[in-house]
């Protein structure tokens, strides 16, 4: 009985493990982990979608497809391709998205078009023509990821929340833009703002011929860089009501386009007044180096100065 139990247990044991043998070699091998993303080899990272889709129409929205070449009515939740057309009527409006996470809000009067870079839609570019629109956007954009465009400014590296709009007054274009929680750069003829933050606003007029450019500080403060004609520029830090004011003229000979600035303080003061040709750093008057100052009790004083106060000449005209 003894030698049946011990060969009984051999034989169990015996099978066990052939079992064993057996469910290894059937076993699929274990699945590589995933590359991470970035890492050589992987994915490139897809930041929007290929088709731009229409949400939430409110009255009139119409889309001149490229592919069509004329303006329809847009279709709820229909995707379309990247350089259409979109416009709202009075009283209307549409969410364009973008992705899960970015999308832009169009009012009523609007008109805008996107377009996208070529390759895995890495960059987004909104060409507002009219009216106003307001981004959502993940806050964690790369930089060169998102533009918006008008005629004469660029916004950059769009981030965040933000409102633009672009209308007509006096026949000059005028734009307002605001950042609500992102950030933004800021790009024109003859000046750079390198950052707006949450909550600044700006107001930019541009005359339809490009000779007048007015900057005006709405809210928050915020740094703009003025070309001097020279290597370094003039960096003022704008406040509510601060302006910047730049004219720009072709001399009669050789055509050279002559440039010629005035900054003015909140408080009424011409902090900066220069002008230069481009191209050529010997022609300059004006301000030929950086003034350091502290906004003080001087900014009670009015920017054309009284004949008992110190002979002071800011300029409220071109100074060429």
């Amino acid at each position: 009985m003894m030698n049946q139990g011990r060969f009984l247990i051999a034989a169990m044991c015996a099978a066990a493990a052939l079992l064993t043998s057996n469910a290894q070699e059937n076993e699929p091998p274990a699945a590589k982990p995933a590359a991470p993303a970035g890492s050589p080899g992987s994915a490139p990272e897809v930041k929007f979608a290929n088709l731009i889709r229409v949400v939430n129409i409110q009255g009139a929205c119409d889309v001149n497809n490229p592919d069509l070449g004329t303006f329809q009515p847009a279709k709820h939740n229909k995707a379309y391709p990247m350089g259409s057309i979109f416009r709202t009527a009075a009283n209307s409006s549409c969410i364009l998205v973008f992705s899960a996470e970015d999308n832009a809000a169009l009012s009523e009067n609007t008109e805008l078009t996107v377009t996208a870079c070529k390759e895995n839609c890495e960059s987004l570019t909104l060409k507002l023509i009219s009216g106003s629109v307001k981004t959502t956007l993940r806050d964690n954009l790369a930089d060169g990821t998102f533009f918006v465009r008008t005629p004469h400014t660029v916004v950059k590296n769009v981030s965040g929340r933000g409102a633009y709009s672009l209308t007509t007054e006096d026949t000059s274009e005028v734009f307002r833009l605001s950042t609500i929680t992102g950030t933004a750069k800021i790009e024109g003829a003859h000046y750079t703002i390198p950052t707006l933050q949450a909550a600044n606003k700006l107001t930019i007029i541009t005359a339809p011929d490009r000779s007048f450019t007015s900057l005006t500080a709405v809210s928050g403060d915020f740094i703009i860089e003025l070309p001097t004609g020279s290597e370094e520029p003039i960096i003022y830090s704008m406040s509510p009501q601060a302006v910047v004011k730049i004219w720009r003229e072709n001399a009669p000979v050789g055509g050279r386009a002559i440039i010629s600035t005035l900054v003015v303080s909140p408080t009424g003061l011409a902090r900066h007044r220069f002008a230069y040709a481009e191209g050529r750093t010997i022609l300059k008057t004006g301000e030929l180096e950086r003034q350091s100052y502290n906004d003080g009790l001087d900014d009670n004083l009015p920017l054309l100065a009284k004949p008992d106060a110190p002979k002071s000449e800011p300029v409220a005209e071109p100074l060429l």
